[in-house]
């Protein structure tokens, strides 16, 4: 079989004349074409006319800057201190020249930049206009050998945390530079460096603490604990307030070292105890006792200062005519106390880890009484809103007199240390009572143990 193909035919090639093209050329207004150079550039600084400088010439001669300096090597510092100078009133050239500035001193990008540039960067740095400026403060923060250090210290003076520093840069600066995202870690070593760090200075760490990842937070609270000095807690009870509930329960607080928890139980302690010796000075000073009942507030005040490490919690009850006296000079956990009849007295409620002690002001009986931490009883000295003095005695307890000699070592020291309550490290013990003051406490212990028996049956009948 044969098969004949037929050729198609294609369209003939149009002939167009140049001739419109040749003349639409000649019309064409002379061009001069300029190529970018770093000669260029500096030559019309030197003429006053920087702001002639196109951005595209600015890009080219930054570029080109650390070739232009190899071979012009007397020149280089003197035309790089020029284009600082300029960049004072020139934004855009600020941006190129701080953006390209970070790279190199925060990620090592050397070649972003020639070095005459970085050398005379305090050309532009000390001027008046801008050496207050935060990115400028930033670049002179990462050319240091303490980097990290210096940056914590911008963020603590602006009192934002990592993220708001960062937020405050991110258009000027790369802010996804090691040195932004580290710098986290030397929130704390900065912030014991502070003296005396004030109420801003604290809420700033607070601030910068909450941002962090656990496992940075767990190395910083470490570090704190560990460096920071004891006067912090006696002034600024938010800290302490803000390690209580982080730090004290759960599973953090396996997660700090030994001294560190150590030093957390000193501050917690330190801080209950001077609300309970605030509360003992204001009763002295406001409520009109006989000298026999200020001598008694007195004692205790000096006495529990030596278990002072040991407050976990404080909780103070107060009849209403103290709290008229008193008024809100005391802060923190505190309740009126229930009238049930029995004598005017203020009462503590000391947590001191496994036992809850139970401290009577004033008052015949007037003891001391010891509870063990459970909850139960947790539930009743520190949960329930309304307490009395005859509700609480009718708890039962261990308790303990507050009679002649009773702070010296053979009595309440040595009962307290029998159920574990031990007094702060390097506490000098009592001397030894002579025998005549041990039967003259023995005589005032007989009558007090008659009225404790008398008073318990009072509450046992009350409630």
């Amino acid at each position: 079989m044969n098969f004949q193909f037929s050729i198609p035919s294609l369209p003939k090639t149009p002939q167009y004349s140049p001739n419109q093209l040749i003349q639409l050329a000649i019309n064409l207004p002379d061009i001069t074409i300029s190529i970018p150079s770093v000669d260029k550039v500096l030559e019309v600084i030197e003429q006053g006319k920087a702001d002639e400088v196109s951005k595209l010439d600015w890009v080219y001669c930054i570029h080109a800057k650390p070739q232009w300096d190899q071979q012009n090597i007397d020149r280089s510092c003197k035309t790089s201190a020029a284009i600082w100078k300029v960049a004072i009133s020139n934004f855009w050239l600020q941006h190129q020249l701080l953006w390209r500035l970070a790279l190199y001193y925060g990620d090592r990008q050397e070649q972003v930049l020639a070095q005459s540039l970085v050398e005379s960067f305090d050309v532009f740095a000390n001027s008046d206009l801008i050496s207050q400026l935060l990115p400028v403060k930033i670049i002179k923060a990462l050319r240091t050998t303490q980097a990290g250090r210096e940056l914590a210290k911008i963020a603590c003076e602006k009192r934002v945390n990592r993220t708001g520093l960062l937020n405050n840069i991110r258009d000027y600066l790369p802010v996804w530079i090691p040195l932004f995202t580290d710098f986290i870690e030397e929130i704390t070593p900065y912030f014991t460096t502070i003296s005396f760090p004030n109420h801003q200075q604290v809420k700033w760490l607070l601030i910068c603490l909450d941002e962090m990842s656990n496992s940075q937070q767990i190395k910083a609270v470490n570090y704190l604990l560990t460096n920071v000095s004891n006067d912090i807690a006696t002034n600024h009870s938010l800290l302490v307030d803000w390690l209580r509930n982080n730090y004290i329960n759960g599973e953090n607080w396996y997660k700090l070292s030994d001294p560190a928890r150590q030093k957390l139980r000193d501050w917690i302690g330190g801080i209950n105890y001077g609300d309970f010796q605030k509360l003992v000075n204001l009763i002295l000073n406001r409520l009109d006792l006989q000298n026999f009942e200020s001598n008694r507030l007195c004692s205790r005040r000096d006495f529990w200062a030596n278990y002072s490490n040991r407050f976990e919690r404080l909780r103070i009850l107060l009849p209403k005519t103290s709290q008229i006296a008193i008024g809100y000079q005391i802060q923190g956990d505190v309740d009126l106390l229930e009238d049930d009849g029995s004598d005017p007295t203020e009462v503590c409620i000391f947590d001191f880890g496994e036992w809850f002690v139970v401290e009577f002001f004033r008052g015949r009986g007037s003891e001391t009484r010891l509870f063990p931490k459970n909850s139960r009883n947790e539930q009743i000295l520190f949960g329930k809103s309304t307490l009395s003095v005859k509700r609480i005695r009718c708890l039962g307890g261990d308790k303990h007199d507050h009679v002649y000699l009773w702070q010296v070592q053979e009595f309440s020291p040595t009962w307290l240390k029998n159920h574990g309550i031990l007094p702060n490290p390097n506490t000098q013990p009592s001397r030894n009572p002579t025998a005549y003051q041990l039967q003259e406490r023995q005589h005032k212990l007989e009558r007090w143990k008659i009225e404790i028996e008398r008073i318990e049956r009072e509450a046992r009948a009350y409630v």
